[in-house]
């Protein structure tokens, strides 16, 4: 691969049933070079990557690589062209009960076999190599099924190494990855842009996108918003996301001051993950907890929730004492949870949007022990208007619609409810910024009938919404902060450890 090599769509068109999924788009990546592809979801990202990797027999315009048209109909064309993806849900291009070394040389065993025979020694040979030049040291006989996500993720890079891949292309690679994780990834991006591979980095996560690539293009409505230098103001790049300015981002805070004391925390603990933690939560108000992923918000959400048993400490509603032996508990009581993983944890993926909405209030819907479909779809249409869900079908299956409007599931099965506290983990992880937005009014909206505890390790976020922000290191409480008097700066260098305190 020379330094001269590019890999460029031109004009690019594509149509689903008379939807334009990207209309005249032009993109290109050049050898050496890491290039974010930005947008809110529905706005060609994926369309416009399934061109490249092949997945399309049809489009309308052309792909082209060093300058000469080449025809990319199959994913084996791409693969042979070197474009190589590694998507969000890893697990669909692994074969789980495979071995490592099985996976990073898939292709060759068919060449590699005599009969019945495999040259075991040379594939877990080849596959060593390969994963040494991206990182990842584990055994090559081990199974794929028992991996994690971040060494599937390299394992899929090694792969396209081995390969000898031109052009990279990522798919929301850290969404599920600890601060480490991430920084360990990103170390290897660089090496393989400074060894000549083109990347191409799709994220929702601005701040790794302007720490990382050189070049940003934005797409919106299935055409090229904008593109930019990555250092260019954050402002510019979301309002070209958007359509508007960044200053609708987060809703207006009320003016009026909170109201009284809903929950109480006394000394929480839970061994090996929260430690002595106390806080006031009040209604009207909304409570932010930030920190770096594993500080123990998630465990501190759990205890709250009763989803895992207290070691210690105490939990007050209202003044009275309360005793939370299961999550049903803390729903009985008023309590509800937006949980981190939506699709392992709120969600039944499977299942229809009304079902999902009235299933932790089925005993509104039941007459004389018959549950009424009437009484769950007039509730289901009620609350999906209410959260503004696209498409507004309550019998189309949840597994159908976008993280935004999954999430938008999951909030709004709690309208039917009656709050007392409304507790959100990582509320906006993996969705757009559009949905973002969506999502922050309706945090809003439980926050004038409800306490809100809002856990994010998005700093940014977590200071733009909240009241009051108590930042957590290490499963404790480490300060509580007035986010209109301290710099985000000031709050990372409490969640790290650099600082113990705002003096």
């Amino acid at each position: 691969m020379t330094a001269s090599s590019v890999l460029r769509a031109v004009d690019v068109s594509k149509r689903f049933d008379g939807v334009v999924a990207l209309d005249g788009v032009s993109f290109e990546v050049h050898a050496g070079q890491i290039h974010a592809l930005v947008g809110a979801n529905g706005a060609g990202k994926s369309t416009l990557i399934k061109v490249l990797s092949g997945y399309y027999d049809s489009y309308g315009g052309h792909v082209e690589l060093d300058g000469k048209p080449v025809s990319l109909h199959r994913p084996s064309d791409a693969i042979r062209a070197g474009i190589e993806v590694v998507h969000q849900e890893v697990d669909t291009a692994l074969v789980p009960t495979l071995s490592v070394a099985e996976n990073v040389l898939i292709e060759h065993l068919a060449e590699r076999a005599s009969g019945l025979w495999i040259d075991w020694q040379h594939l877990r040979r080849e596959s060593s190599r390969a994963m040494r030049r991206v990182g990842l040291e584990v055994n090559p006989a081990r199974a794929v099924e028992t991996l994690s996500l971040h060494e599937k993720q390299l394992l899929l890079i090694a792969r396209a190494v081995r390969r000898k891949a031109r052009f990279l292309i990522l798919d929301e690679p850290t969404a599920s990855l600890s601060l480490r994780e991430a920084q360990l990834l990103f170390e290897l991006l660089r090496d393989l842009a400074r060894a000549g591979v083109g990347i191409v980095y799709i994220s929702h996560r601005l701040g790794e996108v302007r720490e990382l690539a050189d070049v940003v293009t934005v797409l919106r409505a299935g055409r090229v918003a904008g593109r930019f230098q990555a250092d260019a103001p954050t402002e510019q790049i979301i309002e070209a996301m958007l359509g508007t300015a960044t200053s609708d981002l987060y809703p207006e805070r009320p003016t009026r001051g909170p109201g009284e004391v809903v929950l109480e925390a006394r000394g929480l603990r839970r061994q090996g993950s929260v430690e002595d933690v106390s806080f006031i939560a009040r209604r009207g108000e909304i409570l932010g907890i930030t920190g770096l992923v594993g500080a123990g918000k998630t465990e501190l959400l759990r205890l709250l929730f009763g989803a895992d048993p207290l070691d210690g400490g105490a939990l007050y509603l209202n003044g009275r004492l309360l005793r939370l032996r299961q999550p049903s508990d803390a729903v009985k009581a008023g309590i509800y949870l937006v949980p981190e993983e939506r699709r392992r944890h709120g969600l039944l993926i499977e299942s229809t949007v009304r079902e999902n909405t009235t299933l932790p209030f089925l005993d509104k819907h039941t007459r004389w022990g018959w549950l009424s479909r009437r009484s769950e779809l007039q509730s289901a249409e009620r609350l999906t208007r209410l959260v503004g869900l696209t498409p507004p079908l309550p019998e189309l299956p949840v597994k159908n619609l976008s993280g935004g409007n999954q999430q938008k599931v999951v909030i709004g099965r709690w309208f039917d409810g009656e709050p007392k506290a409304v507790l959100f983990d990582e509320a906006t992880q993996g969705i757009d910024v559009r949905a973002k937005r969506d999502v922050f009014d309706l945090v809003h909206q439980w926050s004038q009938r409800a306490a809100v505890i809002y856990a994010s390790s998005d700093i940014d976020e977590v200071m733009a919404l909240a009241d009051r922000v108590l930042v957590m290191r290490d499963g404790r409480v480490v300060a509580e902060v007035n986010p209109r008097q301290v710099s985000r700066e000031a709050v990372l260098a409490l969640a790290t450890g650099v600082k113990d305190s705002i003096a």
